[in-house]
């Protein structure tokens, strides 16, 4: 028999437990959804969670940095400002889920499927996302008071927009370049920006 714990990833305590033959951190977190155990927070870093069915369940505030969950469903669930960095997410079903906060810098996204997920505030920096639901993105270099670059990522439903340490949907971003720079030269330039992106995607 072989027995795995979930902890908390800020105390430490125990969030579940299960012991079996030929037990696995995979066949522990099955265990504990099929309980219908409320697993939010919990340290599951560098866990192979590949191929699991996590539809959702809600794992907010959790650990998941380097995380194999290739192939996993993940449709509609709860993974707001959990740690998912250099996690491999590839070939996932992350629809409808709220990834809002995250941190998917470094992730593997490709071939997985962002369709209608909440990505507002989420860190995408350094992801690798080809091919996947979303269906393109455009690059401006050289752009801002900084010159920061600003990328422009197509979803199904929605624009995320990357631009310096914003991180967010368009509209969110619309309202911060208004806040920021009101109607300077700089807001004019973002402006520019957001309305080719608008007419290119044919967003309203």
């Amino acid at each position: 028999m072989s027995l795995i714990e979930i902890k908390n990833r800020v105390n430490g305590e125990v969030i579940f437990k299960h012991d079996c033959e030929n037990n696995t951190v995979k066949i522990t977190v099955e265990e504990a959804v099929k309980l219908k155990i409320n697993l939010s927070g919990s340290d599951l870093s560098g866990s192979n969670l590949s191929g699991i069915n996590l539809s959702g369940i809600n794992l907010s505030v959790s650990n998941l940095s380097g995380s194999d969950l290739s192939g996993s469903n993940l449709s509609w669930s709860n993974l707001s400002w959990s740690n998912l960095s250099g996690s491999n997410l590839s070939w996932s079903d992350l629809s409808g889920s709220d990834l809002s906060g995250s941190d998917l810098s470094r992730s593997d996204l490709s071939r997985s499927n962002l369709s209608g997920s909440n990505l507002s505030g989420s860190d995408l920096s350094r992801s690798k996302i080809e091919a996947g639901i979303i269906s393109t993105f455009k690059f401006f270099g050289n752009f801002g008071s900084a010159g920061r670059n600003t990328v422009f990522l197509k979803l199904e439903k929605s624009i995320y927009v990357h631009c310096g340490c914003f991180k967010g949907l368009l509209e969110d971003f619309a309202k911060k370049v208004k806040e920021t720079h009101g109607k300077n030269e700089l807001a004019r330039e973002y402006g520019l920006m957001i309305a080719m992106i608008k007419k290119l995607w044919k967003i309203k």
